[in-house]
């Protein structure tokens, strides 16, 4: 079926998305390397063999029936620090390139410090917080089609909107990312995240299982999607283990043998609730795998 390459079967995915939340992929593979990364795609495409690439596992909400396919988790892994520009592998926690720019006295990502997402997550969906996004920073990515091809992006390539670019429309998938920093103080980059990881300890669920923020801030309201959930009175409203943040509105929480159904009914209710009330039609952040 797959040659020269170590692929697992029947593998749970819940343990490798923030959601802890969701059934077996029917191939596995953690690639650590470009070339292992092309080999799969090659192979699969060429057997008809349906693909998924995973990163940090947030926002990802996976069926209970899990993915009939080969799932691809992407582990390459490597920073690379050259005067203010950052390059780093699609598999690496954000959080880690974060520190290694602050380390250096480079500014720009410390936005989206205590964001449990991968390096290739963030460019992927333009990861934003704070009055930040990834598109302000990102310099160039490498990316590869489904057929191996392997080529560079501008930023512009990329076509970034919010929480929106050409890859949820299109199949690349990112290899690595180069940002292009600001200089900045060394120490003063250490406090700023102090300071913001607290805050998030503050405003969100952390060490909780939830896949982040549910839904997209609207448009044509000056609300957020949590202030129009939490104007309806739902937060701690559960179906059966999916229960709607007591702290963040936007924030679902497996608090326990959740499933995956569980958490679209609550989605699909949040959503009717919401558009019955309010007029405001919300939309998912999270992405759906297996449905």
């Amino acid at each position: 079926m797959f040659k020269d390459l170590a692929i697992a079967t029947n593998v749970s995915l819940a343990p490798f998305t923030t959601f802890k939340i969701g059934g077996p992929a029917k191939y596995f593979l953690r690639a650590k390397t470009i070339e292992t990364v092309q080999s799969a795609l090659q192979q699969a495409q060429a057997q008809s063999i349906p693909i998924y690439i995973l990163g940090g596992g947030s926002n990802v909400l996976v069926s209970d029936k899990g993915f009939a396919g080969l799932v691809i988790k992407v582990e390459i892994g490597e920073v690379e620090i050259k005067d203010n520009f950052v390059s780093a592998g699609a598999g690496l926690p954000l959080s880690s390139v974060i520190r290694a720019a602050a380390s250096k006295g480079l500014a720009g990502l410390e936005f989206a410090t205590g964001v449990p997402a991968s390096v290739g997550g963030a460019v992927w969906g333009n990861l934003g917080c704070r009055g930040s996004e990834i598109s302000k920073v990102l310099a160039e990515c490498t990316i590869t089609d489904r057929l191996g091809h392997i080529q560079t992006f501008s930023n512009a390539q990329c076509q970034y909107q919010y929480r929106d670019s050409i890859f949820k429309h299109q199949p690349l998938i990112i290899l690595d990312a180069t940002f292009k920093l600001l200089v900045g103080e060394a120490a003063m980059l250490r406090r700023l995240m102090v300071e913001l990881s607290n805050l998030k300890k503050q405003e969100q669920n952390i060490g909780e299982d939830t896949a982040g923020c549910t839904f997209r801030n609207p448009s044509g309201t000056t609300k957020t999607a949590a202030q129009c959930i939490d104007e309806l009175g739902l937060k701690g409203f559960n179906i059966g283990g999916a229960k709607i943040s007591e702290k963040h509105a936007n924030f679902i929480i497996n608090t326990g043998g959740a499933t995956a159904d569980q958490v679209v009914q609550l989605i699909s209710y949040t959503k009717q609730q919401v558009r019955d009330k309010l007029g405001v039609q919300l939309m998912e952040e999270i992405e759906y795998v297996g449905f």
